[in-house]
């Protein structure tokens, strides 16, 4: 029984596919893996430091807007978040590292966070 020429071509081992092409062009493992923990450790200082800069100058908040419906976050409730979500993201980052995965969207998150924070250090504001 013969095959057909796609399975040809896949079977000779000098020709490449379409697949083997794309994975040439991609990173390898190792430059992947230290982008990450690289991406994975300046995220780690940086989050640090604005948390840091926003517990050592915690008495320059702004104070709540008032509505007129009587509705006001307390300022309690809203300065943990940023911080809490930068340690809890870069955690889970290097949980999924120390598990062998690279989960791209806990870093954007961790980096969301410290954007945060470091937008509430441009404005004089708490986050």
């Amino acid at each position: 029984m013969e095959s057909n020429a796609i399975e040809q071509s896949r079977n000779r081992p000098g020709i490449e596919g379409p697949e083997q092409e794309a994975e040439a062009f991609r990173f390898p493992e190792n430059g992947e893996l230290i982008c990450y923990w690289g991406a994975l450790i300046l995220l780690a200082a940086a989050s640090a430091y604005l948390i840091h800069l926003q517990f050592a100058h915690a008495g320059r908040c702004v104070q709540p807007a008032n509505d007129p419906f009587g509705i006001v976050t307390p300022p309690w409730l809203m300065l943990p978040v940023p911080p809490l979500g930068a340690v809890g993201s870069l955690g889970r980052a290097f949980w999924q590292a120390m598990r062998g995965k690279q989960c791209w969207k806990w870093i954007f998150a961790a980096a969301a966070f410290a954007g945060l924070l470091a937008c509430g250090e441009l404005l004089g504001t708490c986050a």
